[in-house]
Formats: C-alpha cells, sequence, structure tokens
C-alpha cells in the first residue's frame, strides 16, 4: 500500500489527495514540449488576430467621431453671419437715423437707403458663401 510523501500516511492508489494532509498525490505529467509550443503559437496567433480586430475597431470608431465632428462642424460653420448681418444693419439703421434727425437726409431718402444697404449686405453674404463652398467643394 502506497504513503503520502508529506506525512506518510497509508493512501490508497486511487486517491489524488491525502485524507490527512491534503497534499496533492497525482501530479500532471509535463505535456510534450512540441505540444506546448504549438498552443503557445496558437494562443499567439488569436491574440493577433484579435489585437488586429481591436485595431480596425478603434480606427473605424475614429474615423466615425471624425466624420460626426465634421459634420457638426460644417452645420454650424457660418453661424456667424447671421448676427453679423444683424450688427451691419444695426450701425446703418443708426447712421441713417443720425443724418436724418442732423438734417442731413430726408424722410423719402431715409428708406431707399435703408434698402439699398440692406441689399447690398445681402449680396455680400451670398458672395461669402459662394467663396466658403467653393472652397469645401472643389471641382475636381
Amino acid at each position: 500500500m502506497p504513503y503520502c510523501p508529506k506525512c506518510r500516511a497509508e493512501i490508497k492508489e486511487e486517491m489524488t489527495f491525502c485524507p490527512k494532509c491534503g497534499a496533492q498525490l497525482k501530479t500532471e505529467q509535463p505535456a510534450d514540449w512540441r505540444q506546448q509550443l504549438r498552443e503557445s503559437r496558437r494562443e499567439s496567433r488569436q491574440r493577433g488576430r484579435e489585437m488586429r480586430q481591436q485595431r480596425r475597431e478603434a480606427t473605424r470608431h475614429e474615423k466615425q467621431e471624425k466624420w460626426e465632428k465634421t459634420e457638426k462642424h460644417e452645420k454650424h460653420e457660418n453661424g456667424f453671419i447671421a448676427p453679423l448681418i444683424g450688427g451691419f444693419t444695426v450701425i446703418l439703421l443708426g447712421l441713417i437715423f443720425y443724418y436724418y434727425v442732423t438734417g442731413s437726409l430726408e424722410a423719402a431718402a431715409l428708406w431707399a437707403s435703408f434698402f439699398i444697404i440692406i441689399g447690398l449686405i445681402i449680396i455680400a453674404a451670398a458672395a461669402y458663401e459662394a467663396i466658403i463652398a467653393t472652397r469645401r467643394h472643389p471641382r475636381t
């Protein structure tokens, strides 16, 4: 009958642990080194595939974020045009009324000047938008 290598208690052949001290009785046989090498290579290839997949997903995610950021930027790119036009309009109205109060302009000239100035501002804004559009989407 065999004995435990640690505490020397009697054990049966089929036991894997000593009932007295709990020591492991049967040790696993080391695998063949070729098998270990194959498994290691297989795991390495699997890790490589997983890393490449993660890189592809990260690149795809970055491209998506960049596209969304560009899209948002383009939508709000000319958000300053309306306040700019409004500011010019208020300044020009102030000038027109100043000249009217000081007697330099007549009432009929006041409204005509106002519409001419508004028309010029709209034309300038349209020209600006056309320039920006050609820069954004040049012809090939």
